[in-house]
């Protein structure tokens, strides 16, 4: 873990402690730091002042024995300095820079000669200097004196201990400080944070936390509680509104229950009772026309015919009645299927019932969509039965089916040159019993391409037509591809 990760995963208060001591630490190491560099320099400046004073009256002490090469003089003046213990070595020069008297601090260092004398000031563990003695401004001689740094460094380490003694004393208090500083601070945070794990784990909308000054933390845990106050009532709102909901669901269910068993009672009632006295008109119609015939006149007959092709139309139309409930009403049962050889097979059966126009049908090869195959079968022989019927006018009958692949579904279209319609009616084209030509041009109940809207519906797809009178039609279904496409349920 990368220091910024460690920091990063560190609780806020220890964030904060962290943050308020490193600060607090960093300045007072860097006023110690100060603290040092001033005193080691200001200590550095008496002590040379010190030594100046102390080479001034010695070699005002000592001008006279120079003058007059008084050796025992000047080694009195000279043993004086014993008693500073930090002088390392003291030398008295004549005017010509001959060594008069010397002292040496155990060390037997031999005296410098004047022209190899160090120069005056610090040096890395001694202080030293070159004076002249003066008699009336006229140098009679010279006084060196070399002193060690003991003192200096001494007082130095000293100073260092006092002030780290007062630094940790210091630091131990901004600790203390800091500690109790830092809850001020973290604990709302941290109220507020547990609040929020509480709220999300428990979904309990009923935790506040606790607000205490007016700052910027205090206003942040005021508008923290109005703000879940405002989540409670939603919710609240919310769950009456869903147990309204469901009440309303439950109810609107038990009435679609009711709808469909009346819908199968009406489907039983169209199966069996309409279609008995259907076919006792169509039989005895059959009956008079048969037996009858040399009865009638043009126009009984006329009339007799009438009556038969309205049984007949009647019987299509429960037909198509029958089988639109039964594609609201079925359950999918969806696979993957081959739509080509189904629709090559609808072809064969349409050429079967009407060979009378010769027909050109080109069917693509290779189309599969994800359906369930006996409504997929009804939707398409219903499309294929309208270009069939409405191209039957023409020389010769085009009926073209093509596929285009998306990457989930696949669009099938269907193009005939048939007498087509116009586009204004379109909004009318898959409403049920609404036809947009007469039942003497073309017979049909009304009812196919409704049937094929809501199969293609229930498939999750859709279809549209795109068309110009006399110019021919295009219907376009786009179904899935496979049977994992929401909303169909697939039996594998």
């Amino acid at each position: 873990m990368t220091t910024l990760n460690y920091w990063r995963s560190l609780p806020l208060k220890a964030k904060l402690l962290l943050l308020t001591l490193s600060v607090s630490c960093l300045g007072i190491f860097l006023v110690c730091v100060s603290l040092v560099v001033v005193e080691h320099q200001v200590y550095k400046k008496q002590l040379e002042s010190e030594l100046n004073t102390v080479a001034s009256i010695l070699a005002e002490q000592s001008a006279a024995a120079v003058l007059f090469r008084d050796r025992n003089q000047l080694s009195s003046i000279i043993a004086s300095l014993d008693q500073i213990g930090t002088i390392e070595q003291v030398c008295i020069y004549d005017a010509d820079g001959g060594v008069l008297s010397a002292f040496e601090d155990e060390a037997e260092e031999v005296c410098p000669s004047l022209s190899a004398a160090p120069a005056d000031g610090f040096s890395e563990d001694y202080y030293s200097m070159m004076r002249p003695i003066l008699i009336e401004g006229e140098a009679v001689g010279f006084f060196f004196l070399k002193s060690r740094l003991e003192v200096l460094r001494q007082h130095i380490r000293t100073f260092i201990f006092f002030v780290l003694v007062i630094s940790i004393t210091i630091i131990s208090i901004l600790v203390m400080i800091a500690f109790r500083l830092q809850r001020l601070v973290s604990q709302p945070i941290q109220e507020l944070s547990d609040a929020v794990e509480t709220i999300g784990r428990e979904e309990d909308y009923s935790v506040r936390v606790r607000v205490s000054g007016d700052d910027e933390l205090g206003r942040l845990g005021m508008a923290f509680n109005d703000m879940i106050s405002t989540i409670q009532q939603q919710n609240q709102r919310i769950t009456r509104s869903k147990y309204e909901l469901e009440r309303v669901v439950e109810t609107r269910t038990s009435q679609l229950r009711l709808a469909n068993s009346e819908l199968e009672a009406f489907s039983y009632s169209v199966s069996h009772d309409l279609r008995q006295p259907l076919r006792a008109i169509e039989g005895f119609g059959l009956a008079l026309e048969e037996d009858c015939a040399d009865q009638l006149d043009a126009t009984g007959k006329d009339y007799l015919q009438r009556i038969r092709a309205a049984t007949t139309r009647m019987g299509s139309l429960i037909d198509g009645l029958l089988i639109l409930s039964r594609v609201s009403r079925k359950q999918l049962d969806v696979d993957v299927i081959d739509l080509s050889t189904m629709l090559k097979e609808i072809v064969e059966e349409l050429k079967g019932v009407d060979e009378t126009k010769r027909s050109l049908v080109e069917i693509e090869d290779g189309i599969y969509v994800a359906g369930d195959e006996r409504l997929l079968r009804v939707a398409f022989q219903n499309l294929l039965q309208n270009a069939w019927k409405y191209s039957s006018r023409q020389p010769e009958r085009q009926i073209r089916v093509s596929a285009e692949r998306q990457s989930d579904t696949v669009t099938i279209q269907i193009d005939d040159n048939g007498v087509g319609f116009d586009m204004k009616y379109s909004d009318k084209l898959f409403v049920s019993f609404n036809r947009l030509h007469s039942p003497s041009d073309f017979p049909g109940s009304g009812l196919g391409l409704a049937t094929v809207y809501r199969i293609v519906n229930r498939h999750a797809g859709s279809v549209r037509a795109q068309s110009e009178v006399n110019k021919g039609a295009s219907f376009f279904v786009e179904l899935p591809r496979s049977t994992s496409n929401p909303g169909l349920q697939s039996k594998h």
